[in-house]
């Protein structure tokens, strides 16, 4: 009886192993696709072969961005989390909100907590965080991502989804801007003399036409396509003081038409008002070195808002955001 037990307990396994393994078979050729813009990180593991880890925008979500009747602190890990998307360009999406209620509709992913809400934000995983490809073909990935302290250009996943909300990765392809961020030097704490209180970084912003067709960015004398974006790293909450262009519309004079491999570059001084950080529960803004010293922060580029009926020349309006790589107050950049 107990050998019987233990066959059917082995037998039920194999058939539950075999489900699963057909289900994501179903959706990689039957299910809905969409692409979402990530960048891979450490792409070999001598014991697994070749595979990308990626990361999404969709891992890490301001807890603003969950809609329901209970507090996103409430959320417990492991628990089921749907994030509902929507398009940023024509096959391209980003997250529109996250809910604990499955939708009835529309394009979503299924995804778990993956740990406690304890810093404003919810962690979520979805499945689709390893990308298994060739042998020997990650280097070349790799390579082709960039480096932190050089161009990186971002990995556009493609994934399936089936109708429960669960995706399967499908292929991929790559943005057609790349992003760089370094630190200016020229600026250093001992230029200012002794007893000078930390001074925060001097920035310089690049984005390339990585593609072999031109292309439009937008930007203006407040540096308003770019915003601080915290990690979270210390479990408190930063967001920008300075709101000006919140939202940035667009001006015509704003376009920069790019040619292919032709770049653009912003300083951003983080020293500037136009740069502090407000910290919830503590009154008044700071720059980076004042108020958030131990803080990574990335520099996220989003072009601005086409209004309706606009008279403007955008027909080539590069859509989406991209993510620098992450530096805190001193500049040091990962």
């Amino acid at each position: 009886m107990r050998k019987a037990l233990i066959i059917v307990l082995v037998l039920s396994q194999f058939a539950v192993l075999a489900y699963m393994a057909a289900e994501r078979e179903w959706i990689r050729y039957g299910g809905e696709r969409v692409f979402l813009r990530t960048a891979p990180i450490d792409p070999r593991d001598p014991l697994r072969g070749d595979f990308v880890r990626l990361s999404y925008s969709l891992n890490t979500v301001d807890a603003a961005h969950f809609k329901s009747s209970r507090p996103a602190s409430s959320l417990q890990r492991e628990e089921m989390i749907y994030a509902v998307l929507k398009p940023a360009s024509t096959d391209l999406y980003e997250l529109n909100y996250l809910t604990d209620h499955k939708p009835s509709g529309g394009v979503f992913l299924r995804g778990r907590v993956s740990r406690e809400v304890g810093d404003g934000r919810i962690h979520l995983r979805y499945g689709i965080e390893q990308y298994f490809v060739q042998q020997g073909s990650g280097i070349e990935i790799e390579r082709q991502r960039g480096s932190g302290d050089g161009l990186q250009i971002p990995m556009e996943v493609e994934v399936a989804i089936g109708r429960g909300g669960v995706a399967v990765l499908a292929g991929y392809r790559w943005s057609h801007i790349g992003i760089r961020l370094e630190q200016n030097t020229e600026l250093t704490n001992d230029d200012r003399g002794d007893g000078a209180p930390p001074r925060s970084p001097m920035l310089i912003l690049t984005l390339k036409n990585v593609s072999d067709a031109s292309l439009q960015i937008a930007d203006n004398e407040l540096r308003c396509g770019f915003s601080l974006q915290a990690e979270g790293d210390t479990g408190r909450r930063y967001t920008m003081a300075d709101t000006r262009c919140s939202p940035y519309i667009l001006a015509e004079d704003d376009i920069i038409t790019l040619a292919p491999g032709e770049e653009y570059r912003a300083a951003l001084d983080t020293a500037l008002p136009r740069w502090y950080v407000l910290q919830d529960g503590l009154a008044g803004s700071g720059s980076l070195a004042a108020i958030a010293p131990n803080e990574r922060f990335r520099m996220i580029y989003r072009p601005p808002v086409v209004m309706p009926g606009m008279n403007t020349d955008a027909t080539m309006l590069w859509q989406g955001e991209l993510a620098s790589a992450a530096f805190n107050a001193r500049g040091r950049v990962d």
